[in-house]
């Protein structure tokens, strides 16, 4: 499996399936094909799309996340695998049962972790003062969060990596745009990883919004947002804010970063499976043993494998 992520951008396109391949078509022409084996996202941000019942549930079954975007071209659902795995009534127990002070020190790994990544975000760029001042941060975060660190992290984080007058806006363009088009990709993969671990999505560890059916998701693709930073970070320094094709293309890739993970270094979207899978073997032994990947040892920036 190649984990790819297909987006789907131009009006007035046409899907169908044929031998194991996703066809684009537009009217009686086609334009390409994609093995399903290889999807890991689909993303349908064009409006005027043709799309059957038949392909999503073909994608579905090879545990490819489908993501539907709004005019905006912001997503605003996703179609996930249905939960096959053969112990998900076990884990879901687990996942309903798991005790407050364990999720608090789970989420506690979780902040640190991110905000060690944020620093060395930080350090890549050259900001090396404000990388230090969030290490330093990273060191004091409690069980639970409960002195709110990562909202203090991210005060400095953002001044100091796109400037004193930036914004983080989940609905802004510009730099925003790009953000969150890249988390959009992230948590789509996360989203696979969990359902593929048996996990409910639904059920997170610190965020509980009644309204947000990826509260897991979300908790466990945190320590992934840095990646997105740097790969925005990049793409910002070479001159272009705009969310283009090419540029989607760029942050695509943000999925093959390669990070360390206790199984030795592997492509970022790889590692959300060992992620996933470690946040299971702490809800069944009750002790914190979950694995979070790590790139800090990335001296030079990232690197992506192709």
């Amino acid at each position: 499996m190649l984990n790819r992520v297909v987006e789907i951008c131009q009006e007035n396109r046409y899907l169908s399936l044929n031998r194991g391949f996703l066809v684009i078509k537009e009217g009686d022409v086609e334009l390409g094909s994609v093995p399903l084996d290889d999807i890991a996202v689909l993303v349908l941000s064009a409006q005027s799309i043709t799309i059957t019942k038949n392909i999503l549930n073909a994608l579905s079954e090879k545990g490819c996340v489908t993501v539907l975007c709004g005019k905006n071209y912001i997503p605003q659902s996703m179609v996930i695998p249905e939960f096959s795995h053969y112990l998900f009534s076990k884990i879901l127990k687990t996942q309903i049962q798991a005790s407050q002070p364990l999720k608090k020190r789970i989420w506690q790994q979780v902040v640190m972790s991110k905000i060690r990544h944020q620093a060395h975000c930080l350090k890549i760029n050259g900001k090396d003062v404000e990388s230090k001042k969030l290490y330093l941060i990273s060191k004091s975060v409690n069980s639970g969060d409960t002195n709110n660190r990562e909202s203090y992290a991210a005060k400095l984080y953002w001044k100091a990596l796109f400037g004193s007058e930036f914004i983080r806006n989940k609905d802004g363009d510009g730099i925003n745009a790009l953000l969150n088009y890249g988390y959009a990709i992230m948590r789509a993969a996360m989203t696979r990883a969990i359902c593929a671990s048996g996990l409910l999505p639904t059920l997170g560890i610190h965020h509980d919004n009644i309204s947000n059916q990826f509260c897991l998701s979300d908790d466990l693709f945190e320590v992934y947002r840095p990646l997105v930073d740097c790969m925005v970070c990049k793409i910002v320094q070479e001159g272009n804010q705009e969310l283009t094709p090419e540029v989607k293309k760029t942050l695509a890739k943000t999925l093959q970063v390669m990070v360390h993970t206790t199984e030795g270094s592997s492509p970022a979207v790889t590692s959300m499976q060992y992620l996933s899978s470690s946040y299971v073997k702490s809800l069944e032994t009750k002790t914190l043993v979950i694995t979070l990947p790590d790139w800090e040892g990335n001296e030079n920036g990232i690197t992506i494998i192709e």
